[in-house]
């Protein structure tokens, strides 16, 4: 085997691929188009939200309701108080005319409070967000007082304190771990995801492609091993999804720089060393998933038809990416021998800072073992004359 000419194969697979304008715009259409979606949705969301805070809700009160809640209602400047007049209020909240509805009744000195409200529309169910807030603040003011009344120290509340002592190495918070959680998920599988696409758009083309333009032929012609030819070719198909995962991580990186410089404490770890571990980890699914591709694309006699026995198979490797969203899935032993999942959850466990040398070894022996079963599986079938050549036959 000869490096050299698989460099040489290699170099005439890339090259038509940069020709192609259609493949260069698959591949680095992304980079513009991402950001300019993030950014406009993240301005429109926050313009909606900031309308959404400065609605007005409307909220009808009996008039048995105590006049100290009342007070602390009218405090939060949201709250529109309107009197309770209408016995239907319920049709009242249904129809929009009012937003939420209080009532109360007194047993034993003990008032109970209903607030009416339908949570399928979007301003009766923020209605009665706020007003849980403000009955919250009328709850503690009337417990405490009701005990100076009965001339209880208020601190009798305190004989049971819990406090909330976070043991992570950043500290951080519960919703800052989330977000950590969410974009070490996020990240990995839009890598994974777009690497797998970019394989399936450029390995129709390696294979009945090559076929359809009749170029094979000529490629047979030179002394080179078939064993060469399909090694570049697989080489190829590599390269470019390994781009194109990359190119998309990259169109990414103006979102991520805002979010970590907008939470310091954020525990996601950023680094070359990050960089350099995706990659291995990418490696072997890529050689995997554009190996089964090319190799399936051979059965094809024309260039449309590799791509829809394509993507049966691209259906096929997305399902282990969304299986590895499934919430708390974790690496078990289980799921280190599930092909490409194994290396979405592992390449998340990095994003927070966690690497565990025992399951990236078993990882990367699952994945290249598969590997080298499909590369295997590719080279029988390019090596097979009936395979290559059956569309002239047929």
């Amino acid at each position: 085997m000869s490096f050299q000419k698989i460099n040489l194969i290699w170099h005439k697979e890339m090259k038509s691929l940069f020709r192609d304008k259609k493949a260069l715009i698959t591949i680095f259409l992304p980079i513009l188009i991402y950001p300019i979606i993030m950014i406009f949705f993240m301005g429109f969301s926050m313009m909606v939200q900031s309308n959404l805070e400065g609605n007005m809700s409307a909220v009808a009160i009996e008039d048995t309701v105590n006049e100290g809640f009342v007070k602390i209602l009218q405090e939060d400047e949201r709250i529109e108080i309107l009197p309770l007049s209408s016995i239907d209020f319920i049709e009242d909240i249904n129809e929009g005319n009012i937003d939420a509805a209080i009532t109360m009744t007194l047993d034993n000195n003990v008032e109970s409070y209903e607030v009416h409200y339908n949570s399928t529309i979007d301003g009766s169910d923020r209605a009665f967000y706020r007003v849980r807030s403000s009955f919250r603040l009328y709850e503690e003011q009337a417990k405490e007082d009701r005990l100076m009344h009965v001339d209880i120290d208020e601190r009798i509340n305190d004989i049971v304190a819990i406090e909330m002592v976070e043991i992570s190495d950043a500290g951080d918070t519960s919703d800052d771990r989330m977000i950590a959680m969410v974009l070490g998920m996020l990240v990995p599988f839009i890598l994974l995801i777009y690497s797998i696409i970019g394989s399936y758009t450029i390995s129709s083309d390696l294979s009945a492609g090559e076929k359809e333009r009749e170029t094979l032929e000529t490629i047979f012609s030179v002394p080179i091993k078939r064993f060469e030819i399909i090694t570049g070719k697989l080489l190829a198909g590599v390269t470019v999804g390994m781009i194109s995962g990359f190119v998309n991580i990259a169109s990414l990186f103006p979102l991520l720089y805002v979010i970590l410089n907008a939470i310091s404490d954020l525990n996601i770890s950023l680094s070359f060393q990050l960089l350099v571990f995706l990659f291995i980890m990418l490696l072997p699914v890529m050689i995997m998933t554009s190996a089964f591709l090319i190799g399936l694309g051979l059965f094809a006699k024309t260039y449309q038809e590799a791509q829809s026995y394509g993507s049966v198979l691209l259906i096929a490797f997305m399902f282990p990416c969304y299986l590895g969203l499934i919430p708390d899935i974790e690496l078990t032993s289980l799921t280190l021998f599930i092909p490409i999942t194994n290396s979405l959850l592992v390449m998340k466990e990095a994003f927070l800072g966690d690497y565990h040398l025992f399951n990236i070894g078993i990882i990367l022996l699952v994945n290249m073992s598969i590997s080298a079963i499909a590369i295997i599986i590719m080279n029988k079938l390019f090596q097979s004359d009936w395979v290559i050549f059956r569309s002239e036959k047929g």
